[in-house]
């Protein structure tokens, strides 16, 4: 561009040609991307409808997918595929397990071996049946359309797009043609040169003859305008270089702070702020994903709750730092006695509990003993170190085949645990009294 407007002037006509052909080839150019931009748009577009349509035959078929996966009925599975595939804009449905890894069943058109075709339209969702007592994702469907039934839905928009397309090219080659034709000049030619010939943006620098022709005309108020444009961008960068080092360092100080609040956040929404064991809320969902897992693999699954013994005694005797002295010497005894993957909480107060996933009944009794004896035989300081100790009185429980819920767990837990508070406390309760309970 700065080598064409740098060469000497022929003739306004021969100038105007070459301008026309530079600009229009440029309009060309962007008229082509945007032509392209709207057709990917209009595609865009169409397969988000698509899309759509996909999630509302979810719902109209996820019933009967669910029924048919939860009874294991591969007949009427296929049945109900096959029907769907019918949809003249689904020309492919894939079927794969709960964890969406293994292909159970295909129906419709294969899909290219180069990847194209079938599959540019994807809708992939879960299959849940409801079994009353929770929700069970039995497995994952996939939705496909291809590129192809894209274009066909579209293709009248297309083609409309292409239409216009042609029509403002057409227009503009006219326009150009005409005012393309207009003596340009020796004072544009020095304006351009004067321009391009600069490295930055910077005032015109025009000979006496060009100023005195281009006075009064259209060119003159262009040349004021690109001066007051270039004094403009001259404060603009001077402003623009001082805003971005303080918004640079106002983004560093939030961004440290945002940090902080982040861990903090995470601190309190999972863990017990005394103990640093998992709190109530973190300890109920890892109850319940451990529940799901467990019925699930057919897996034991064992849980512990205790409580300090006079708990209000070591309170009343020591204070409440005394008291927070003996919830934390618990604690420490808690981490000594679980494994990695178990979960240990502070429910509240001076009460723990201790999930065992893969830990049956006998098992987690034997858990809870040596919890019970490391707590009994040490002590921990007082504020004026003197040692003090304390007892636990525990309940054992494991998950059984009738449970549904893990509340069914926690509340035998809790019985036995009040058994071991009337059975004279610092001991383990693993059975019901009615069935010779386990006593230690």
């Amino acid at each position: 561009m700065a080598k064409l407007l740098r060469e000497p002037v022929v003739s306004p006509d021969l100038l105007s040609r070459r301008f026309f052909r530079r600009v229009f080839g440029w309009f060309v150019s962007f008229a082509i991307l945007l032509t392209l931009v709207l057709i990917g748009e209009t595609l865009r577009q169409e397969r988000d409808s698509l899309q759509s349509e996909f999630a509302i035959y979810e719902r109209t078929f996820e019933k009967a997918l669910a029924a048919a996966l939860w009874a294991m009925d591969r007949d009427t599975l296929r049945s109900i595929v096959v029907g769907i595939v019918e949809i003249p804009d689904i020309e492919r449905v894939q079927v794969f397990d709960p964890e969406g890894d293994e292909e159970l069943l295909r129906v419709g058109k294969p899909p290219r071996s180069n990847g194209e075709g079938v599959g540019w339209v994807a809708h992939r969702f879960a299959i849940v049946h409801d079994e009353g007592f929770g929700r069970e994702v039995v497995a994952q469907v996939e939705f496909h359309s291809s590129f192809a039934r894209v274009v066909q839905r579209t293709q009248r928009q297309i083609a409309l797009i292409v239409f216009l397309a042609l029509l403002k090219t057409a227009a503009l080659w006219w326009i150009f043609m005409v005012v393309g034709r207009q003596l340009i000049g020796r004072p544009l030619t020095e304006i351009a040169d004067s321009i391009g010939s600069a490295n930055s943006v910077e005032r015109l620098r025009l000979s006496a003859e060009t100023e005195k022709a281009i006075a009064g005309t259209e060119l003159s108020v262009f040349r004021r305008a690109y001066d007051k444009l270039a004094d403009h961008v001259h404060r603009a960068q001077a402003d623009l270089v001082h805003a971005n080092e303080e918004l640079e360092e106002r983004v560093r100080a939030r961004t440290l702070a945002l940090e902080r609040a982040n861990r903090q956040l995470d601190q309190l929404a999972h863990t017990d702020p005394l103990t640093g064991l998992a709190n109530r809320r973190h300890f109920l969902v890892a109850a319940g994903e451990a529940l799901a897992r467990a019925r699930r693999g057919q897996r034991p699954l064992a849980l512990i709750v205790c409580d300090l013994d006079e708990f209000k005694q070591v309170n009343d005797l020591h204070g409440h730092a005394g008291g927070d002295r003996a919830i934390l010497h618990v604690a420490d005894c808690l981490r000594q006695s679980v494994r990695e993957g178990d979960v240990a909480a502070r429910l509240g107060g001076d009460e723990f509990a201790v999930l065992l996933p893969d830990t049956d009944l006998e098992q987690a009794d034997t858990v809870a003993s040596r919890l019970l004896v490391m707590v009994r035989d040490s002590t921990f300081a007082l504020e004026s170190e003197a040692r003090h100790g304390v007892t636990l009185s525990i309940g054992v429980a494991a998950l059984e085949p009738g449970d549904t819920r893990f509340d069914q767990v926690v509340q035998r837990a809790d019985r036995r645990l009040y058994a071991a508070k009337r059975a004279g406390r610092d001991q383990v309760v693993s059975h019901d009294e009615r069935s010779n309970p386990t006593v230690r």
